[in-house]
């Protein structure tokens, strides 16, 4: 089911299978600002994350001496969640985990996010609570793609990224889509932007962890600003399909982060891994300014 709310400015349509964002549109403009799912590039929009980010070591995890297996990037993308409250601006949605939830993620919990409309700003504000008797471990993250209206299939360069804190250092992805001890410069050109090139995902995602970013611009090709991403997340993911030319990139606030090549430790170890006792709750989440 479709959910949509809008405001002065802006349009949001969210999929209630997974939370889903599926629509971004300038009021007065109509201009698309969510990445439409073409399966040539990749079928998602903005998944939600959780209970894992990124993969797991052999895909699996281990806690309390027991080994269960988790899919990249959880699985409450493929879950229905619920529309608890919504008005014009808002909507927010939740979801159980629980019943055979249990078997792969042994934590009784609701994860939440609401979205929230404000001015040419989107709010996504995430929420967890631990609905068990024992400390329960998770991440989460978000995943919006972003629409490069400058894409042309014949030019090197779709748009460019600037960052916000005090960017140094980055990790890739590699066997398994987890990560080496190595790091790595960070891509920027002359002018020091990082250019969204077929070269620049050639060896998967840019992963900067260590809270270097606290927010990220998305330019189009002739430098203007598209976007701004804002999060307190420790970790950041800018993301395109490897080796490709994309029409869009996804700037991705991560509350948490992949395995490291061979990890075999348990889940309460997992880098950047969230702790929750009994009863409590955690909020999180991004903002996504559209220009």
């Amino acid at each position: 089911m479709t959910i949509t709310i809008s405001n002065e400015s802006l349009t949001l349509s969210v999929d209630t299978l997974g939370a889903e964002t599926k629509s971004l549109k300038d009021r007065i403009t109509h201009y698309e600002f969510l990445w439409q799912g073409d399966p040539a590039f990749w079928t998602g929009t903005s998944p939600i994350l959780f209970p894992a980010v990124g993969g797991h070591w052999d895909g699996v995890y281990r806690h309390l001496g027991r080994t269960y297996n988790m899919p990249k990037h959880g699985f409450v993308r493929t879950k229905e969640w619920t529309v608890v409250d919504q008005s014009e601006t808002h909507v927010t949605l939740v979801c159980q985990i629980e019943g055979e939830d249990l078997r792969i993620y042994p934590f009784p919990s609701r994860v939440g996010v609401t979205y929230r409309l404000d001015g040419r700003k989107l709010q996504a504000e995430f929420a967890v609570e631990n609905c068990g008797e024992t400390t329960m471990y998770f991440q989460i993250g978000g995943h919006p793609g972003i629409n490069l209206p400058d894409f042309r299939p014949d030019e090197p360069v779709s748009g460019y990224i600037t960052l916000e804190g005090s960017p140094h250092s980055l990790l890739r992805a590699t066997l398994q889509g987890c990560t080496a001890a190595d790091r790595f410069s960070i891509p920027y050109d002359l002018s020091g932007r990082i250019p969204l090139c077929r070269d620049t995902f050639a060896d998967e995602a840019l992963i900067f962890d260590r809270r270097q970013l606290t927010a990220a611009n998305i330019l189009g090709a002739g430098g203007s600003r598209l976007a701004r991403v804002e999060s307190d997340a420790p970790v950041w993911l800018f993301w395109a399909p490897q080796g490709q030319h994309a029409p869009f990139v996804c700037a991705e606030p991560w509350y948490g982060l992949c395995d490291p090549v061979g990890f075999d430790g348990p889940l309460s170890e997992r880098p950047y891994i969230n702790k929750l006792d009994a009863g409590e709750c955690w909020h999180g989440g991004y903002s996504l300014e559209l220009f």
